[in-house]
């Protein structure tokens, strides 16, 4: 029998890159063989296929902050780096933390994504939590203040107790404000002295006190200490490359500035060898991107975020090509892991998941330039930096992008 669409191509498999046909119906993976047939055959038999990437913590300022970032261009940013699902963060205008704003966000994105997404609730009132959590795909929790939201400390034990986070992800940015230094952050380095390492082990140490019938997930970890507590306890984490692949010594000014800040070199590089070891559970982008002119100012004014959707698998795959990184890494940490902790039918080639697929020619690298990426806000930390980006993606088995240009748009459905 003819699958609609047949892939040939290599993917990981039992920890070997090997040879496969992939069989493609109804936009999901039927087969996976050799030689199938199909009414429609793409030759990629050079080339490595990754399951489309699921990233589980963007930022895409849409609706309220569109100057920087929409629907369309984040989507489309995040299927020319090989990720055919995003997470959206709530901490847009209005912020999600009714169910009122999540219908105001819901219909203002509708019809733009490039991608697959799912909209996540803030976690801010216990009497809006019942409501949301019918149809929000998890919820965030800030703890301190940063770009878009206050922040809840005090109350945040209170929050996570409730009944109603029942079956649902609560992803945590685990920053303590009584832990930051009185200084002002007027650099790189100054920023890191004030929402120091301490703030962070602090904060992911309430967390892990709380009693929640949620599950955890912390966000954006950059302390080795902050890992061996998450993990001696069995809790879920994220971690971003901008830590692991950047540090407050880098010359980046305002563009640098993030929260949690980057850190010292030799803590970045710590980070760097837990993934390298294959020892991280989740690589998320974070991705969070404001206009040159907004980071043109001040250190201590200009807001915190930087852009990283497109670039967090390519710059994994680059590695990957230089034998630094496994590729099992890269697929367990920006596919199977995250897709698994949102119970979605995604990250994985595998007969029944979405055929969502990203597929690399490995000879092909180029360097990241802000100008060919396809965020709206135009630049990047990683400007320089070697990366493989995917030559052609499918999206539940639409070939979106083929070698290097959009062929199809908008095909992105709300999970």
């Amino acid at each position: 029998m003819a699958h609609e669409t047949v892939i040939q191509t290599r993917i990981l498999r039992q920890g070997n890159v090997k040879p496969v046909s992939i069989g493609i119906d109804r936009g999901r993976i039927t087969a996976i063989g050799q030689l199938l047939q199909g009414d429609k055959v793409y030759d990629y038999s050079d080339f490595i296929a990754l399951p489309g990437g699921v990233d589980p913590h963007t930022h895409m300022r849409d609706p309220g902050c569109e100057h920087k970032e929409d629907f369309s261009t984040g989507t489309l940013s995040a299927a020319f780096g090989g990720t055919t699902t995003v997470l959206d963060m709530p901490n847009t205008q209005p912020e999600v933390v009714n169910i009122e704003a999540y219908g105001v966000k819901s219909k203002a994105v509708e019809g733009k994504a490039n991608v697959d997404y799912g909209l996540f609730g803030e976690l801010i009132s216990e009497h809006s939590i019942k409501a949301l959590a019918e149809e929000v795909i998890g919820f965030k929790l800030y703890l301190s203040e940063t770009t878009g939201t206050k922040g809840i400390f005090e109350d945040a034990c209170k929050l996570l107790s409730t009944y109603g986070l029942a079956d649902k992800i609560v992803t945590v940015h685990a920053e303590d404000p009584n832990h930051f230094a009185p200084i002002q952050s007027v650099s790189l380095r100054a920023h890191n002295t004030r929402r120091n390492m301490e703030s962070e082990i602090r904060a992911v140490e309430k967390v892990l006190g709380a009693e929640t019938p949620g599950t955890l997930n912390l966000a954006h970890l950059t302390a080795p200490e902050s890992l061996e507590l998450v993990r001696a306890q069995n809790v879920r984490y994220e971690v971003a490359p901008h830590h692991f692949l950047l540090n407050d010594d880098a010359d980046l000014g305002t563009l640098g500035k993030v929260n949690p800040p980057l850190r010292h070199r030799d803590v970045a590089q710590t980070l760097f060898e837990e993934v390298k070891k294959g020892r991280v559970d989740i690589i998320a982008s974070d991705h969070a991107p404001h206009t040159l002119d907004e980071k043109d100012g001040e250190f201590e004014y200009a807001p915190s975020g930087v852009p990283g959707v497109e670039t967090r698998i390519p710059l994994l795959m680059a590695l990957v090509k230089r034998d630094l990184v496994s590729l099992e890494t890269v697929q367990k940490g920006c596919c199977e892991r995250p897709a698994d902790l949102f119970d979605l039918p995604k990250g994985r080639i595998a007969e029944g998941y979405d055929a969502d697929l990203a597929l690399f020619d490995m000879d092909s690298i180029t360097q990241v330039s802000g100008d060919k990426l396809h965020s709206k806000c135009g630049w990047t930390p990683f400007e320089g930096f070697e990366a493989v980006f995917p030559k052609t993606v499918l999206l539940r088995g639409n070939v979106i992008i083929e070698n290097n240009e959009l062929v199809e748009e908008k095909l992105g459905r709300l999970l």
